[in-house]
């Protein structure tokens, strides 16, 4: 089969950081074919860096290029550039979150179904070496499960990017800026009514920009929860602690932390037996090819051990990557599907609907 045809629309951070850099690498599977982003300057950086010539300003003309697949990495809803992508023929690989609301979520999977295309949304983690032998771990745990806690300790964005080459440009024409925000504000409000600016930051930045990341690797490992309990956050949206109940009677509690200063990043998905413990303990998502260690806890005639596994360093962005060619060259569903990123969707609306009465005050400050 021909290298497969990609388009990327949006060459900011993590298109810099990592999906470009890695389409050039793979370049046996891939030929990165068209550009496009709103920044003038960044469209001629990366294309000028990657010797790609067909660029665009809007993602409207991209998704008419001669293309297989389109790689969305811009900010937002992807669902609209997802919808029309499809609807020219192209296959789909798009960052989290898929869309903000079900309707957009809905049309999605009808659309993959009409079509016979793939959408795979970009849940790296899912394909991170250390998350596979988890996986592989996991019966150890998991017949006598009692208690799952996610933990992220995050710093700023500026602190963990400092040591690659990103280039950003204030550039973007005022008019455009106001359209994007609008289209963004209008999925908001139709997902959760008119909200104040911490109720924004709280539903599209903390639950559909950075925890939906984290829903979706645990629904992977232990499967859907039966009822989100209560959720809580503080700290004018930059806290937020929400507690899951499974039928088979363990509970998920998982806890973001927006720590602005000290740059030190810390994500943890612990899960807990009486007699056995399997914690994954993932790096940096702005770090190339860092691994995830994964510690196993268990017992032994009577004596407690600890076991630290490196499974590889192979990075997660890339290998995600391997598997979208793999699904378009064989046919396959990949393992991220439509319907898998509308049920990380579904649970994060849950988890915004089971706001506690404290909550609800906090985010309607300003």
């Amino acid at each position: 089969m021909a290298r497969i045809r990609i388009g990327v629309v949006g060459c900011g951070l993590i298109a810099q950081m990592m999906h470009v850099p890695h389409l050039a690498e793979l370049d046996d599977l891939y030929e990165i074919a068209a550009l496009c982003d709103v920044s003038p300057g960044a469209l001629a950086f990366v294309g000028d860096r990657y010797h790609v010539g067909r660029r665009h300003g809007d993602w409207r003309t991209l998704v008419r290029e001669p293309l297989d697949a389109v790689l969305i990495a811009t900010a937002g809803s992807h669902a609209p550039i997802a919808l029309a992508a499809l609807r020219a023929g192209k296959h789909v690989l798009t960052e989290k979150p898929m869309c903000y609301t079900l309707r957009e979520a809905d049309e999605v999977v009808d659309t993959v179904g009409a079509t016979g295309l793939t959408l795979m949304v970009a849940y790296m983690k899912r394909y991170d070496p250390g998350y596979r032998a988890a996986l592989a771990a996991l019966p150890a745990v998991a017949p006598d499960l009692r208690y799952v806690q996610v933990s992220i300790l995050h710093p700023s964005e500026q602190a963990q990017i400092d040591h690659h080459d990103i280039r950003r440009f204030r550039d973007v024409p005022a008019d455009v800026q106001a359209r994007l925000r609008a289209e963004e504000d209008a999925v908001i409000r139709e997902a959760i009514g008119d909200f104040t600016p911490r109720e924004r930051r709280a539903f599209s930045d903390a639950l559909l920009s950075t925890l939906v990341h984290d829903v979706n690797a645990v629904r992977g490992l232990v499967g859907d929860p039966a009822e989100v309990v209560a959720t809580e956050f503080w700290a004018g949206a930059e806290s937020v602690v929400s507690l899951l109940r499974y039928s088979q009677g363990f509970r998920v509690v998982v806890s973001l932390q927006y720590l602005w200063d000290l740059p030190d990043y810390r994500e943890e998905i612990g899960l807990y037996a009486p007699g056995a413990r399997l914690r994954l303990c993932f790096p940096s998502p702005f770090f190339r090819n860092e691994p995830t260690p994964l510690v196993l806890s268990g017992m032994e005639g009577g004596a407690a051990w600890e076991k630290h596994v490196v499974a590889s360093h192979r990075e997660a962005f890339k290998e995600e990557l391997l598997h979208f060619a793999e699904c378009l060259r064989h046919g396959r569903k990949p393992i991220t599907s439509a319907e898998d990123g509308r049920s990380d969707i579904q649970w994060l609306h849950r988890m915004w609907q089971a706001r506690t009465a404290r909550s609800v005050e906090e985010l309607r400050g300003p």
